[in-house]
């Protein structure tokens, strides 16, 4: 239990870097899966665009309101290409006193940056109603998606790696969604600086604009560690998950085997270690606004050197031009520091993304092909024919295995511990796929019938019985719809559950605990039991259903399965062969192979393989 993950090293995601442009693809891939339009997202970018827009109106603002307050003299704004046709407007060809214009100006700047906050905070709400959606939506089609693979995926994997890409990977897989629009409004912004720039010195805007891609460049290192560091937490994070799941599902091991402190120690070493890479990770994070600090400042010192040099020496421009310039450029390096900063989040989630686009990747692999034709009932028989099957490569179950299980009867498997009998049930359930032609039901390949028409002939009856914590009433209905009392205490009564019922505190009402827990093995026996018969379908299979109980309780299963099985085709795996005395065909698989079929009289008389495993148990 404590040794390695060597099933989650083919899940999860590969430790090396990737690009946050790969990122932002898998996220656009993770976006046309739960079908959400890249064309929803148009509405909250043009409110960013008009919000940089406004923000550089505002920036431009400025420079006449710092002119006129050193001057004190505002008639100048009368002649300003943008603002001379808004005031005639408003007032006409008659002369305005500087208060006027002062008025006018500073309410147009206060209405800029009244649209500004607007724009923005609107396009941000947008942006984060979508992601939240897309999260939602994700979380439903991961969940539809792992409803839909076969067995075989779930036989190779961990349920605790599902549950964290399922918990949390998802929550962190729409984060450059969520943080996208400040980015754009960044970018926007940006170009809008970058315009006033050029217009009050170009210059400068040539010394700057060097600058600004040293900044870019100075944090791509930090970026690419971020992105191998959250690949190696994601690694972590599904094996954290593992451990969690794995160990408190069996907590009754761990107390026997007093394991308790040697587990505390493995999950405390796993999440010491998911700890140091989480602080690794931030670390870095946080170290790129100084570092693009420390750069600002440099760029800073030289641009302000260019303006003393371009102010005194060549006399181009005006002291608030300068001023104005100045807090431009403050204001881009934040900008360009929250551009940097998202391709820091996006590495940061990389790992994440990973994990949940490998679910969709699996789709195909791990997704088996339904068939066309409805199944409407068991009409002669099911046969397997030569059927050879192997969960992986190299090691064959089932070896050329044929026999025919006909309607009505009672068909008995049995055979040693590991030959295949459990294997024949879950092909016959779906729950694998099948070789062409090997496994046909009333003459037609099983596998042109859908999986669900077929499986809602089928009821089910296992060794190892399964229970939701939930009531009694809740488990015998799973499945089925408008279920009435008179029903429920028909299956009851049959399944010889009536007096449990009685003894529990809330009746059928009563919740049974995780996995059944307050039921005794023959009680969940024959909750699974009275589940097949209110499901009522033609064909029953029960597999080992009596393995596990003492002789007395043995007995009172036995009469319950008699009862389900009156009248129905019946396929009865069996290791106690005492319980298949009545099976009207039996069938003896050995080392994957048939090895015997007939009757119970034809193989004792026989004296094979059946007749040695009757002697070996020793029934009279």
């Amino acid at each position: 239990m404590t040794n390695g993950s060597d099933k989650l090293s083919a899940m999860t995601p590969q430790t090396q870097a990737v690009s946050h442009w790969k990122v932002l693809r898998q996220v656009y891939r993770l976006l046309r899966e739960i079908h959400i339009s890249p064309t929803y997202f148009i509405p909250p970018i043009l409110l960013s665009i008009g919000g940089a827009a406004m923000e550089g109106i505002g920036a431009g603002l400025l420079i006449p309101l710092l002119n006129g307050f050193l001057t004190k003299d505002y008639s100048f704004i009368t002649s300003l290409p943008g603002l001379s046709p808004l005031i005639q407007t408003i007032f006409g060809e008659s002369p305005l006193r500087d208060r006027t214009l002062f008025a006018v100006l500073i309410l147009i700047f206060i209405t800029v940056i009244i649209l500004k906050n607007l724009l923005k905070f609107t396009a941000t709400l947008g942006m984060s109603f979508l992601a939240t959606r897309a999260v939602h939506h994700l979380r439903k089609q991961i969940f539809n998606t792992y409803l839909s693979f076969d067995k075989l995926y779930f036989d190779r994997s961990n349920v605790g790696h599902h549950s964290t890409v399922l918990t949390v990977f998802s929550n962190y897989a729409f984060t450059p969604v969520l943080i996208i629009d400040k980015v754009l409004q960044a970018l926007f912004s940006l170009t809008a600086y970058f315009v006033v720039m050029c217009l009050i010195s170009w210059k400068l805007t040539l010394l700057a604009v060097p600058i600004f891609l040293l900044l870019h460049f100075s944090v791509r290192r930090l970026i690419k560690r971020i992105q191998r560091l959250s690949m190696t937490m994601a690694q972590q994070l599904s094996v954290l998950g593992k451990t969690v799941v794995e160990i408190l599902s069996v907590i009754p091991l761990v107390k026997t085997m007093n394991m308790e402190e040697a587990e505390r120690k493995h999950y405390c070493d796993i999440s010491d270690a998911t700890a140091r890479i989480e602080f690794r990770k931030i670390t870095l994070q946080k170290a790129i606004n100084p570092v693009q600090e420390l750069i600002t400042l440099l760029a800073i010192f030289l641009l302000f050197s260019g303006m003393l040099y371009l102010l005194v020496r060549d006399g181009q421009t005006t002291g608030p031009s300068f001023l104005v310039y100045f807090y431009l450029v403050m204001n881009a390096a934040n900008k360009f520091a929250a551009i940097t900063g998202f391709q820091g989040d996006t590495a940061s989630v990389a790992g994440q993304v990973a994990g949940v686009c490998d679910v969709f990747e699996n789709m195909h692999k791990h997704r088996m092909a339904d068939g066309k034709t409805v199944f409407g009932g068991l009409q002669r028989h099911i046969e397997f024919r030569d059927m050879h099957f192997s969960y992986t490569d190299g090691s064959p179950i089932l070896r050329g295995v044929s026999f025919a299980i006909d309607k009505g009867k009672v068909t008995a498997v049995v055979g040693p511990t590991g030959v295949g009998k459990t294997t024949i049930i879950s092909l016959l359930l779906r729950f694998y796929d099948v070789p062409p032609g090997s496994l046909l039901v009333d003459g037609d390949d099983i596998r042109s019938f859908t999986a669900a028409s077929l499986r809602s002939h089928m009821a089910l009856v296992s060794q190892e019985t399964l229970l939701l914590h939930e009531s009694l009433r809740q488990n015998i209905a799973y499945g089925q719809e408008n279920v009435d009392e008179e029903q429920l205490r028909a299956v009851l009564r049959n399944a010889r559950l009536d007096e449990l019922v009685e003894r529990l505190p809330q009746g059928w009402d009563t919740l049974i605990g995780d996995r059944g827990v307050k039921l005794s093995g023959g009680e969940k026996q024959r909750v699974s039991i009275a589940r097949a018969l209110l499901k009522g379908a033609d064909i029953l299979i029960l597999d080992e259903a009596t393995s596990s109980l003492d002789s007395t309780t043995e007995k009172i299963v036995q009469e319950a399965v008699e009862e389900a099985i009156r009248g129905k085709t019946a396929i009865v795996i069996a290791h106690r062969l005492s319980t298949i005395k009545n099976a009207d065909h039996i069938v003896v698989i050995d080392g994957g192979r048939c090895v015997e079929q007939g009757t119970l009289e034809q193989l004792l008389e026989h004296n094979g393989k059946f007749a040695e495993l009757w002697r070996a148990q020793s029934f009279s």
